[in-house]
This record gives structure tokens, sequence and C-alpha cells, in this order.
């Protein structure tokens, strides 16, 4: 079923356009013996797309899929690789390491490919991911991916990830230095996106930790402003004032900072994606500290007026 929709495409759109090569991303295509491939009559106008992100691929087995592929009768292969997006579906900071094996594992299949004489490697597709499929949220943003995208083109060009290279990479990015196990670079950025990129750093790494420290750390909201207290409206206000200004500082502070933040990706992507981004990654994390201040703020209020019904 699968071979005979494929051979119906592949003779409409060849017979619209002459000449015409179409790559077929190779899923489908692992399990069809190679006989049953070759006897479609698809592979003299497409080509094999032989995906895997993976930091450290099976070469033999990658290997046994383009002799199969060869053996089917294709004359050409292409390969697919990926620079964000793949490590998970709701990944808001891109793993530098893990991309750059990526791109270093399938250098060392390209430059094998002499041992495959009947077929011939044509390219290798950079994929960057930004959703799993239409229902799922949304993964890292493109201006987080940059500095990924330079990192794995650089050492496909190169042939290799060396000190040449990553002099290339920092001068395209603008940054002074790339920490490849921390995912994190150093300097301001010079890239279209780079103002975004360091703020998403800042909500990757400060957002939870700072919050779930206001709320987890300080001892008199746990003792003197528990969800029974807040729940009936009533505090003593010598406790509270103890971690008030503490609290809404803190919240005001990223309050600010998320405005700018917001104006940033509004001048980028489109409305219900800043909104769809900032609800799954920022209000999950700041919604109990503003739900905090919010009762706060009314109970200080009260004066210390008794425990409601």
């Amino acid at each position: 079923m699968y071979l005979g929709h494929i051979r119906e495409v592949v003779t409409f759109l060849t017979g619209q356009y002459p000449g015409l090569r179409l790559l077929l991303w190779d899923d489908m295509l692992r399990k069809i013996p190679a006989q049953v491939i070759r006897e479609s009559g698809i592979t003299q106008h497409a080509a094999p797309v032989l995906w895997f992100y993976t930091p450290d691929l099976d070469t033999e087995q990658i290997g046994k899929i383009i002799t199969k592929y060869a053996e089917s009768g294709f004359s050409t292969v292409w390969f697919a690789s990926a620079f964000k997006g793949t490590t998970g579906p709701a990944q808001m900071w891109t793993p530098l390491n893990h991309h750059l094996k990526n791109h270093l594992s399938w250098l060392k299949v390209i430059q094998a490919m002499a041992k495959f004489p009947t077929i011939q490697y044509q390219g290798i597709v950079l994929t960057g991911w930004q959703r799993y499929d239409h229902y799922s949220v949304l993964c890292e943003l493109l201006p987080v991916g940059i500095p990924s995208l330079a990192l794995c083109l650089q050492t496909l060009v190169n042939g290799g990830f060396t000190d040449t290279t990553k002099k290339r990479i920092l001068e395209l990015l603008g940054f002074q230095n790339i920490h490849l196990e921390q995912s994190t670079c150093e300097g301001t950025g010079s890239f279209p996106g780079s103002e975004i990129y360091h703020m998403v750093e800042r909500v990757n790494v400060q957002l939870k930790e700072k919050a779930l420290k206001v709320l987890e750390e300080e001892s008199a909201i746990e003792g003197w402003f528990s969800r029974y207290h807040r729940r009936h409206r009533f505090g003593n206000p010598r406790n509270l004032e103890s971690f008030g200004s503490k609290l809404i500082k803190t919240f005001e502070d990223w309050e600010s900072f998320l405005q700018g933040f917001r104006t940033r990706l509004e001048a980028v992507f489109f409305p219900d994606t800043v909104e769809e981004w900032l609800e799954e990654n920022v209000n999950v994390q700041l919604e109990p500290l503003r739900e905090l201040v919010h009762d706060y703020r009314e109970v200080i209020q009260l004066n210390g007026r008794p425990k409601s019904r």
C-alpha cells in the first residue's frame, strides 16, 4: 500500500516536473525488502533520506541500511541530522554537545561512503524541529538553536570540530567562548535573535530556581503564610513583613524582565506562539509566586484580622 501510494505520487510529480527527484524520509522503507522496493519502480525518480538524531550512531547498522538501498536500485542517498528539537518535545534549551556528536557521527558515515560504490551520497539535511507534531508543545525556539546550527554546520564544512572550526563559529555568532558540556556561550552575541537567546537562557537557568527559593527556603512563609493561612485570609503582620519585601522584589523583578522579554518575542513570533511559549515555560514557574504575592498583598491589608470561616 505504501509503495503503491509513493509510486502514484512520484509518477504524478515527475510528469508535472520532468527531471524532478523526490526525497523520501526512509522510516517506512527500512522494513521493506530490497527486491520489493526495486520492483515498485520508485527508485528511478527518488532518493531515500536516512535519518538518525542520536549522539552516537550505530555505523554498522547504517551501513547495512545503505547496502539495502543500493540493492533496492537507488543510485543516491541523503542523510538527515538535527541541530535542535530532537532531545525532547518540550525542550527549552538546546544541548550543544548532543547535537555536535550527532554530526561528528554522520561525518564518519560520510567519510566511509567509498565502501558503497553503487550508491552515491548526495548531501545531508540539518533538521531543526519546532514541534513533534501539530498537537505537541513547542520545543526550542529558533534563536535558542542558532548557536547549535552554527556549530553543526561549521563542523560539517570543516570535517570536524577543530580549533579553526571553533574560531569560525565564535566569529559568526559574536561570542567569546562556547562551552559544549554546559551548552552555554560567553559574550553578548551579534546574530539575529541573540537577545532572545540570552533571555531564554535566563528563564531556563534562573526562573525556576529563584521562584522555588522564595517559596521553599523562606521558613516564615511555611510557618505563618501557609496555604491554610491564605485560604482563610489571615496572618500575623509582623511575620508577613519579615519576608514581604523580598517576595515582592523577586516577583516584580521577574515581571519587569518578562515585559521586555515579551516585546522581544513579539517582534519575531506570531502572538499565539508567544502566548503558548510563555504559558508552557514561564507561567508554570511564575504562577505560584504570582498567587502568593496576590494573597500577601490582600492579607497584609487586613492588619491581623482573625481567621475567616
